[in-house]
């Protein structure tokens, strides 16, 4: 009897090794699905923007409408609309009975509530005008089953989460089966409280990140000749380097990153350059016409206004370009800074419209969980090769887009002249984490093969993290 159980577990972490896809696929449903239910209906991170934005968009109405006092939003059912108002003020009651109370007469009352309303009724969610409505194709579906279905409007909610969470699990699971190294690292990405918790909420950043890493998947496994670059995956790879850039303003450079494929891998290298360069200028193109849609649409709005800060994008780019370096330096040191914690721990912890804290034996835990991932990594010889063309473009494609995003922040969401970036979280650095992989996959080391020990180490930890998330909801 001893010797069964002592061989059946000799084998659970051998077979565990070689499964990183079915290991990240069995927790994030499991997890996923945990969270869509656990976390209080329009409680994730400004889901109480976002989900109006979906509806709008589930009637045919593709772009927000612009309301007085330059805000914008649209007309909603008048009983979708008080759900929405409810549940925002729920998030502003403090952890405790009340706020436990609260929560379960919301719940029991929207759950035999099935009609949205004939009367319609003007609403504001100006701070998801930057969104476009393919940003929400998977939250899209849900709602609209819903609607078909005839659901109780809180399952609306449920649905739109669902159909988030599915669409990010399989691009999630795409990259991971197709990326040449680092397979174990992105399940541990991945499974972070904060991956999960964004891709099983209504908002874009699941789907942004999903189609990131897929993309960087692709190139990675292009260049280290895991994958034949055909034209259908060279199609592919153009169609998610534009749609990353149509998602969310300031990722667009991610959309780049075919460039760093060297032409050696193309059994017809003048096409294969052409295909890179009319890939990036499409990327451009698009990002650019993309971004003044924006900055139109957002102008001299003040999307999340905060007492004790004066807002005004104009007279922040005039101090931006009368202070270029130093906003260029302080951009650059704030992750060092006091506000590091909002950085580090936004990466790792999860930040919702309640903001939940995990122990520091926790986050430490999933720092150790990405570095064994990282130490798991293997080399490729063509990585190797091209290891300083890599390491340039990746490194780079990460610093400027940082400093993007940092910038819109800095000019959109900040005092003008302060001395820190406002609201900027790590949660953002998730579409481009991937991008550090090229470093360990182009060092030539001797590896010491632990594969078992290692997988394992990462789905005790995610579980653990997990699990950790699940119990500091309320």
């Amino acid at each position: 009897m001893k010797n069964n159980v002592a061989n059946i577990l000799k084998q659970i972490p051998g077979g565990l090794s070689k499964r990183p896809s079915l290991v990240y696929l069995i927790l994030s449903l499991f997890f996923g699905i945990f969270f869509i239910f656990h976390l209080a209906p329009l409680s994730g991170t400004d889901e109480f923007t976002h989900f109006p934005r979906v509806y709008q968009i589930s009637e045919g109405r593709f772009w927000e409408k612009r309301l007085p006092a330059n805000q914008f939003g649209g007309n909603l059912p008048v009983n979708l609309n008080n759900m929405i108002n409810q549940y925002r003020n729920l998030t502003r009651i403090s952890p405790g009975h009340a706020y436990i109370q609260t929560e379960e007469t919301l719940n029991e009352h929207y759950s035999s509530v099935s009609q949205v309303g004939h009367k319609k009724v003007a609403a504001i969610f100006t701070s998801v005008i930057l969104y476009p409505p393919w940003a929400y194709i998977g939250s899209l579906i849900g709602v609209i089953l819903a609607k078909i279905m005839h659901l109780p409007l809180i399952w609306y909610v449920y649905m739109g989460r669902l159909g988030s969470l599915i669409v990010w699990v399989l691009l999630t699971y795409l990259a991971i089966k197709i990326i040449p190294f680092g397979k174990w690292f992105m399940v541990a990405l991945a499974l972070l409280p904060t991956s999960l918790t964004q891709a099983a909420t209504i908002s874009a950043d699941g789907l942004l990140s999903g189609i990131s890493w897929l993309l960087i998947a692709l190139v990675l496994a292009i260049i280290a000749k895991t994958l034949k670059p055909n034209w259908w995956r060279l199609l592919l790879i153009s169609l998610l380097s534009i749609f990353v850039g149509l998602i969310k303003d300031g990722y667009f450079l991610i959309g780049l990153i075919p460039l760093a494929i060297p032409s050696s891998v193309f059994s017809n290298k003048k096409l294969g350059k052409i295909w890179q360069l009319c890939t990036a200028l499409v990327v451009i193109v698009a990002s650019v016409l993309f971004t003044l849609r924006t900055v139109h649409a957002d102008n001299g709005v003040v999307l999340t206004p905060t007492i004790g800060m004066y807002f005004n994008s104009h007279l922040q780019i005039e101090y931006i370009l009368h202070h270029i370096f130093s906003f260029g330096i302080r951009v650059l040191i704030q992750p060092f800074t006091k506000t590091f914690d909002t950085t580090y721990l936004g990466v790792v912890g999860i930040i919702t419209n309640r903001l939940i804290y995990l122990s520091i034996m926790v986050i430490f835990s999933l720092y150790v969980g990405l570095y064994i991932g990282l130490r798991q990594i293997g080399t490729n010889q063509t990585l190797v090769t091209n290891r300083k063309r890599l390491v340039i473009v990746f490194i780079a494609i990460f610093i400027l887009t940082y400093g993007l995003l940092a910038s819109a922040f800095y000019i959109g969401n900040t005092s003008v002249g302060a001395t820190f970036v406002n609201g900027f979280y790590g949660r953002y650095f998730l579409p481009m984490i991937p991008l550090v992989l090229v470093i360990p996959m182009t060092i030539k080391r001797k590896l010491i093969r632990r594969d078992n020990l290692y997988a394992t180490s990462i789905t005790v930890i995610a579980t653990i993290g997990l699990i950790a998330t699940l119990t500091s909801l309320r």
